[in-house]
């Protein structure tokens, strides 16, 4: 798909060129017609696009959704809002069911917004929050009791011990 992209956006450049460039209107009209028609053949045989503008938005969508974890189905297994389950500190996470999320201390004034991704198979989630210098991978637990829903992330670094809160 990037490579979709990038060729469009090199066709438009092109374009552009030629026209700024100025020259005789039947090259100009010719190169540009050669442009679209290399871009619009290399769609076709890199993304079977045969001009329907939806099939298109459906392979980005689905690139965004595969190759970058975005609107992942197993982004929900621990959406809400966890407190830690330690009285001593109150951090909160928060995930939202698709890729955005927030860590957040009143104690300590700070909060930071940052993206996951839930790996259901390996039982991992990528977490990269802005205050961060890379992404962290946290292997993760859920456990039910009869009253609670706990989630323990864990990596080599750090680890959070946490409890959903209930929603009134």
């Amino acid at each position: 798909m990037k490579k979709g992209l990038f060729a469009v956006a090199a066709c438009l450049a092109a374009v552009t060129s030629l026209i700024t460039l100025g020259g005789c209107a039947q090259n100009l009209q010719d190169t540009g017609n050669k442009i679209v028609s290399n871009a619009k053949s290399y769609l076709e045989s890199e993304f079977n696009y045969d001009g329907d503008l939806s099939k298109l938005k459906d392979g980005a969508v689905s690139y965004f959704n595969e190759e970058l974890g975005l609107n992942n189905n197993a982004n929900s297994s621990i959406e809400g809002t966890w407190k830690s389950a330690q009285g001593a500190n109150d951090w909160r996470w928060t995930f939202d069911g698709k890729n955005k999320c927030l860590l957040a201390s009143k104690s300590e004034n700070s909060s930071s917004e940052g993206t996951y991704s839930v790996d259901e198979a390996k039982k991992t989630v990528d977490i990269c929050l802005n205050s961060w210098q890379s992404t962290i991978t946290f292997s993760y637990k859920l456990r039910q009791t009869l009253s609670d829903q706990y989630l323990e992330l864990d990596s080599d670094s750090q680890g959070y011990s946490l409890i959903r809160e209930k929603t009134e």
